[in-house]
C-alpha cells in the first residue's frame, strides 16, 4: 500500500479498540469457554496443535486455548489490547506468542494447525481486494491441509433485525449508535457515541463490508480455500437466514 493511499482509507479500526471497547463488550466473556468449546469440536483439533488467533483482541480465546493445551499465537493491530494480552498471558504462566500487525501481512509461512478470526474481525477494510488479501495469507500461514474457522455475523440476520438507533447503559457510560445499512455496497456504516457523567462524550465510526455466504465462499475459493461447513451459532446449529452468526469452517486446499 503506498503512503498516499493510506491516507484516503478509512482507517476507523486504529481509534476504537480502546479500554471503552473492553466495557461496551464486556458481556461477551462469559461466552468464551462455550465458544472454545466449538472451536475444538468442529475443528478436531489434537493436543498441542499450532493455533493463530487472528485479530485476537485482548486474547479472551487465545488465553481459554493456551489453558487447554495448545500451542497459541495471537495477532491484533490494537497495541493496547497486545499489551493486555501479553499481561494477562504472563499472570497466568502461559506461553503464547502475542504479534502487532496488520491483517493484511501476516508473516507466517505453513506454520499452524488451524487459524480463527472471531466476533466479526473480518470486512474491516474499503476495498474487497484487501479482504482477499486477508484469507490469501491465512492460507499461506496454514499448514497443507490446516483448518479455518471464521465467525462473523450473518448478513441477513442484519438486515431483518436492523435498528438505525439504539441506546445501551454500561457503567462508566450511555452509548448511542447510529447506523446506515448500505445494500448497494453489503456495508454497515455506524457512527458511536459515549456520554459520560462529566458531560464529557467521545465518538468513534465503524464501516463494515457484511458479505453473504455465497460472496464469502467465493472469496475463499479464491484464496485456495475449501469451504466444509457453515453453522448457525456456537451451539452449533443449521445456518438459516434467520442465525444471529454466520459460522464458517475452510480447508487449505
Amino acid at each position: 500500500m503506498k503512503k498516499s493511499d493510506k491516507r484516503k482509507e478509512n482507517i476507523w479500526w486504529e481509534d476504537l479498540f480502546d479500554e471503552h471497547y473492553l466495557e461496551v463488550y464486556a458481556h461477551l466473556e462469559p461466552g468464551t469457554t462455550k465458544e472454545v468449546d466449538s472451536i475444538i469440536k468442529l475443528l478436531d483439533l489434537k493436543p498441542e496443535a499450532k493455533i493463530l488467533d487472528l485479530c485476537c483482541g485482548y486474547g479472551r480465546h487465545s488465553v481459554e486455548l493456551a489453558q487447554r493445551g495448545f500451542e497459541v499465537t495471537g495477532y491484533d493491530l490494537s497495541k493496547i489490547f497486545i499489551e493486555r494480552a501479553k499481561e494477562t498471558s504472563k499472570n497466568l504462566g502461559l506461553q503464547i506468542e502475542f504479534l502487532e500487525g496488520d491483517m493484511r501481512e501476516l508473516p507466517f509461512n505453513n506454520k499452524f494447525d488451524a487459524v480463527i478470526n472471531m466476533f466479526t474481525s473480518f470486512g474491516f477494510f474499503d476495498q474487497e481486494e484487501d479482504d482477499l488479501k486477508v484469507l490469501k495469507g491465512v492460507s499461506k500461514a496454514l499448514k497443507p491441509n490446516g483448518i479455518f474457522f471464521l465467525d462473523t455475523i450473518n448478513r441477513e440476520y442484519l438486515i431483518r433485525s436492523f435498528r438505525p438507533k439504539h441506546w445501551m447503559k454500561k457503567k462508566s457510560f450511555v452509548m448511542l449508535e447510529e447506523s446506515f445499512l448500505d445494500l448497494f455496497l453489503g456495508r454497515i456504516d455506524s457512527s458511536r457515541t459515549l456520554l459520560f457523567e462529566d458531560n464529557k462524550r467521545k465518538e468513534y465510526s465503524i464501516s463494515l463490508r457484511i458479505y453473504s455466504l455465497s460472496e464469502l465462499i467465493k472469496l475463499l475459493k479464491d484464496a485456495k480455500l475449501s469451504l466444509e461447513g457453515v453453522y448457525g451459532n456456537f451451539d452449533l446449529k443449521e445456518y438459516t437466514i434467520d442465525s444471529p452468526r454466520m459460522i464458517v469452517v475452510a480447508r487449505k486446499v
